[in-house]
């Protein structure tokens, strides 16, 4: 119970930085969240074995910068960048990142992927309000086959905010 409100405690501040940049910036600077994320993923039916979820989330604040196309996340939006390692399981494996709902907004469920081997990895674009829900450690990674089931919370080791030029 302690470490889960360091992080929300860790978090809050991160945000008080971002909004405290936002409001004082100057229009060229665009203030970025960063985080590091993991689960481990437990046996809930079928099998013994477990699996693992890493993870980097990257919310940038702000408005889109049609100047920077090739920015990892755009101004305004939230990136996660995943990898899983899976055991081997009968049949075919799908991924699931599950967002809790809050009382502004409902709760969304993201395929990680269909057809998942026993090391994915990919990248999946979020709304900024799906990135800080993450961030609060509000999600869970959800890995199902016909006949096993893993399922583990996403935890949250933030890192920085900062402030990117455009």
């Amino acid at each position: 119970m302690r470490r889960r409100k360091a992080g929300k405690r860790a978090l809050v501040v991160a945000l008080l930085i971002a909004a405290i940049a936002c409001g004082s910036a100057a229009a060229a600077v665009i203030p970025v969240y960063w985080a590091n994320l993991h689960a481990r993923l437990a046996p809930v039916a079928g099998t013994t074995h477990a699996g693992r979820f890493a993870g980097t989330l990257l919310v940038r604040f702000g408005e889109t910068d049609p100047a920077e196309p090739s920015d990892p996340a755009p101004p305004g939006h939230s990136q996660l960048t995943w990898k899983l390692s899976l055991p081997a399981l009968h049949g075919a494996m799908s991924a699931s990142l599950r967002i809790r709902a809050t009382k502004d907004a409902p709760a969304v469920s993201r395929t990680l992927c269909a057809s998942c081997s026993t090391t994915a990895n990919g990248t999946l674009n979020l709304t900024v309000d799906q990135g800080m829900r993450i961030a609060s450690s509000g999600a869970v990674i959800v890995v199902r086959t016909a006949s096993a089931t893993l399922r583990g919370p996403v935890k949250v080791s933030p890192q920085f905010v900062a402030q990117s030029a455009r």
